[in-house]
């Protein structure tokens, strides 16, 4: 009992280092771990409101946690109030292609987990980036998703690694310049970043990107994880 209750009492220390949605979803995102996710949605709707974009952002990053973890049950049982609820925000705020990029993105690990489904979800996915892109270049979101959308679509139907640097890079950027600090969005650009640069051939590159990022976040596992395996090739 003693054992269990010292137990509880470090769970609860760890968490209560991170209070607010987007600080349990930075500390959500280094540990691949659902629960914390989970939490980070109820803070963000505590904080911003049941249908606010903060809250579908955490939803979103549940998602994308699945994909780490390979728990395709989780991702059934929420993607579609994800989105519903990216819909609902675009249609309040059509001018903002934030919710766009990120609706683009959730249709992207769609055909992830069912490639069948790029009939359906392929060019919707397309537009609304595409789209996005053209009403907020200068978002940093913006800029990140897209990289991930030009990365991970094949070559054949408007992939191309180049570009996804490019919007990786900008992103960057914009980030450094927003003085955003412990964003797990930042935080994934770096990795983005890298795996462009090893699909382009260019290692030094993506080795100098993920030191960068393990200089900015210490307890970046998934980084040192994909340095190692690259020092050892």
């Amino acid at each position: 009992m003693k054992n269990l209750l010292t137990l509880f009492m470090l769970m609860m220390a760890g968490l209560s280092l991170a209070q607010t949605s987007s600080q349990m979803q930075y500390a959500a995102y280094l540990k691949a771990s659902k629960t914390m996710w989970e939490r980070s949605i109820i803070l963000a709707e505590k904080e911003s409101g049941e249908k606010s974009f903060e809250k579908a952002v955490a939803m979103y990053g549940l998602l994308n946690n699945t994909m780490a973890t390979q728990d395709e049950d989780t991702f059934d049982e929420n993607v579609g109030q994800t989105v519903d609820l990216l819909k609902e925000i675009i249609e309040r705020d059509p001018d903002n292609g934030e919710p766009k990029a990120v609706l683009s993105s959730v249709y992207g690990l769609i055909m992830a987990y069912s490639p069948m489904k790029g009939m359906l979800y392929g060019m919707k996915s397309g537009s609304l980036m595409d789209e996005a892109v053209r009403q907020s270049p200068q978002s940093p979101l913006v800029q990140k998703l897209h990289g991930g959308s030009k990365l991970y679509t094949p070559e054949m139907f408007g992939g191309d690694a180049e570009k996804a640097a490019e919007a990786f890079n900008n992103s960057l950027e914009l980030f450094e310049n927003s003085g955003v600090s412990e964003s797990w969005l930042h935080t994934d650009t770096f990795m983005g970043l890298a795996m462009a640069y090893r699909k382009l051939g260019k290692n030094a590159e993506a080795k100098e990107t993920l030191k960068k990022a393990v200089t900015m976040e210490p307890e970046f596992q998934w980084a040192k994880a994909v340095l190692a395996e690259m020092d050892k090739s």
